[in-house]
């Protein structure tokens, strides 16, 4: 569905449908061309981020492909400035302009920015938070150094005056704690809506399955009674548009058998038709739940509504995603 978007120059639709294979599990080449279609709608701080990050994957894509992700990744890299980030305690959080930007950062590392005057914050517990701002220009890097520094204690109060004679006593150095991890932020399949979207992908799939056998079977009704039919006009040398309208007594148990496959034919038809019409309301509405929702980052809200017009049924989808 990408592709095809792709290659008709539908690219807000082709980035949808990269995202959403991306963030669904798919690997590979995926990533890249999201960042490809990201670089198509001008979004070239996504677009540098994603297209690096796949080429992390030596798997990702043909070497032509390759090629011409990393010429994507140029092109990207061009337009936006570079932030070389060095922490002196790793696992900190990092925002950028209030944005995290990483949950458990290294203490070196890069990322991409639009040109302009940002500001770096790194938290860490325990320690009080470091801050740098720094002016970017488009296709340049900034070096930015964050130093932690511990927490002031207060001082202990002071303990009474003893009689005894003082002892000294051994103290054993501890370890300092370790920064509490972040909380992951929570994926697309998880908690109760989690469920809910994978009870869907499971409806659809079973009432697809459905309006396939009972598409199959009205096909074979259909067949067979065409086949009769042709087999009594062979026989009788009758070549009216329907035989069986008046039949002789002779051909009367023959006619009833055919007009059962015909009824057989449509009942198969009507059921395959609810069964898709089945399916495209519970797509419609587990598309809506990932839409709606959105998976870690914020969108205008798309309406999703099925159209069901004769004997077709379909999805409207209207918005911004």
């Amino acid at each position: 569905m990408g592709d095809r978007a792709r290659n008709q120059g539908r690219w807000e639709q082709a980035e949808e449908a990269y995202y959403l294979a991306h963030k669904l599990g798919a690997g590979g080449r995926v990533r890249c061309e999201w960042g490809m279609a990201l670089l198509a709608l001008r979004r070239h701080v996504d677009a540098a981020m994603a297209i690096d990050r796949c080429l992390r994957d030596p798997g990702a894509g043909t070497a032509a492909e390759r090629r011409r992700y990393t010429n994507g990744l140029e092109k990207a890299r061009r337009e936006v400035g570079q932030l070389d980030v060095d922490l002196s305690h790793h696992g900190a959080l990092l925002t950028i302009g209030g944005e995290v930007r990483d949950r458990d950062a290294s203490t070196t590392g890069y990322t991409y920015v639009e040109p302009g005057t940002h500001t770096i914050k790194a938290t860490l517990p325990g320690f009080l938070d470091a801050e740098q701002t720094v002016q970017v220009e488009k296709g340049k890097a900034v070096k930015v150094v964050l130093r932690f520094v511990e927490e002031p204690r207060e001082a202990p109060a002071p303990a009474p005056a003893s009689t005894k004679s003082a002892t000294p006593k051994k103290t054993l150095a501890r370890r300092p704690a370790r920064p509490l991890a972040q909380p992951a932020p929570p994926g697309p399949f998880d908690g109760t809506a989690g469920a809910q979207r994978i009870a869907g992908i499971g409806a659809t799939a079973f009432a697809l399955t459905g309006g396939l056998v009972a598409s199959s079977l009205a096909a074979q009704f259909a067949g067979e009674a065409e086949r009769r039919v042709a087999r009594l006009r062979r026989n009788t040398h009758d070549s009216s548009s329907w035989i069986c309208a008046s039949p002789s007594p002779a051909h009367a148990v023959e006619c009833a058998e055919i007009n059962d496959f015909y009824d057989a034919h449509e009942v198969s038809r009507d059921v395959a038709t609810g069964f898709v019409i089945g399916a495209g309301v519970v797509a419609a509405a587990t598309i809506g739940s990932f839409l709606h929702d959105g998976i870690e980052r914020s969108r205008h809200p798309v309406r999703v509504a099925p159209r069901i017009t004769g004997d077709q049924a379909g999805i409207s989808f209207d918005g911004v995603w």
